[in-house]
């Protein structure tokens, strides 16, 4: 992509690259369903960040469980996008038990969180994505609640409380984030 099609943000992230020697800042944002992470992902995107919603590319597989399947992170396939130096930042972001191996890889994790009625309103409205209409889908976006998000809360670094802050708000504090990542290993 020639420079003269690259966004503002695009720019300045490829001469903070220049500056810290082609280091990439990588960004995990994690949280429950119906906190915003596909909304906050989208305006990224369309803002010229690099961004992996690994709940929708291929980064997830079927495991054996103790109660039957569970989809986790394909290792293999996180690590490779991990590890690719050729863009400038990398945000990612999905909620799955084993994430916290790959906590180490990231500058950031980043928890979006909301109330339990924020989410299940945002979940039962939501056109993108059909999860949690089900009612035994919203009863495990409940027990998510009350068992998952203090995990969630103890392994991040900084936590948003997207009842609180719309999209905009959410996405400039990643970005800052994203700068801060930048910033540190100069």
């Amino acid at each position: 992509m020639s420079s003269l099609r690259k966004s503002g943000n695009e720019r300045i992230l490829e001469l903070f690259f220049w500056k810290v020697g082609g280091r990439v800042g990588v960004i995990f944002v994690t949280g429950l369903s119906g906190v915003g992470k596909t909304s906050v992902l989208q305006r990224l995107h369309h803002e010229g960040y690099y961004v992996v919603d690994t709940d929708n590319h291929g980064f997830t597989k079927k495991v054996a469980s103790g109660e039957g399947e569970e989809i986790v992170w394909d290792g293999e396939k996180i690590s490779h996008l991990i590890e690719r130096k050729r863009h400038t930042h990398l945000i990612l972001s999905g909620c799955y038990s084993n994430q916290g191996k790959f906590y180490k890889s990231f500058d950031y994790v980043v928890l979006l969180e909301a109330t339990l009625g924020v989410m299940l309103e945002r979940v039962n409205k939501r056109k993108t994505n059909p999860y949690g209409k089900h009612p035994e889908e919203r009863k495990a976006i409940i027990e998510s609640f009350t068992h998952v998000l203090p995990k969630l809360r103890a392994g991040a670094d900084v936590v948003i409380d997207t009842s609180k802050v719309g999209i905009s708000e959410t996405a400039d504090r990643l970005k800052s984030l994203m700068i801060l990542a930048h910033q540190v290993r100069i």
